[in-house]
């Protein structure tokens, strides 16, 4: 999950030598990740996302190195992660035990890597000199002035711009006597009888 503004590149480059990419992956190679680079989108199955990847013009597939891992993924990858079970997952603990409610994961999560797209483009260094400054307490304080913020824009039914009402046509007493009069109207044509007669008698002869 990445933010708009890195795939719509919405924040102008900082001005760096042309070798910068080249220099931030092996900055990046050296440094050990963390969470913060797992929720940001950073993080792919074997590490940290290079900048530039190169492809082969053969190669007729698609690659897999760009696609970032789920943080808890990443956290559960590790040498000592406890075992998950789907009955008591560890990671959604703070759903069934925590009494106080927080922001919600999705929205944490896009401010996060709003953030960090943010600082990665408008600093020179590319955020590398401060990857950490969002931290939980931030984070949660953050998602929660969002939430308060969106409330009071919105309102009690704000939500509902979102949602499209069914339609009914009402209709009048007189209306409806009028329509079914106007559907007794029309009937089927009745069938035109032509009479010949002879000397014999009447031949009845009906058209359709």
């Amino acid at each position: 999950m990445t933010s708009k503004a890195r795939s719509q590149n919405a924040f102008l480059y900082p001005e760096s030598a042309a070798d910068g990419s080249v220099q931030e992956d092996i900055m990046l190679k050296g440094r050990k990740h963390s969470v913060y680079d797992a929720v940001a989108g950073r993080l792919n199955a074997k590490g940290f996302i290079p900048k530039e990847v190169w492809i082969s013009s053969t190669r007729d597939t698609a690659s897999s190195s760009n696609n970032a891992v789920s943080p808890e993924a990443v956290l559960f990858r590790g040498k000592n992660a406890p075992t998950r079970f789907a009955e008591s997952d560890i990671y959604f603990a703070n759903e069934r035990e925590l009494q106080t409610e927080l922001p919600e994961s999705d929205l944490l999560k896009a401010l996060h890597c709003y953030a960090s797209d943010f600082y990665s483009r408008a600093t020179a260094d590319s955020g590398l000199g401060d990857y950490r400054s969002m931290d939980e307490t931030a984070l949660i304080a953050l998602g929660i002035l969002m939430e308060e913020a969106g409330r009071d824009t919105l309102g009690a039914t704000g939500d509902l711009v979102f949602t499209e009402a069914e339609t009914f046509q009402d209709f009048n007493n007189s209306e409806l006597g009028e329509t079914s009069s106007n559907s007794s109207k029309v009937r089927r044509p009745k069938k035109r009888r032509r009479v010949l007669g002879n000397q014999e008698g009447r031949i009845e002869d009906h058209d359709q």
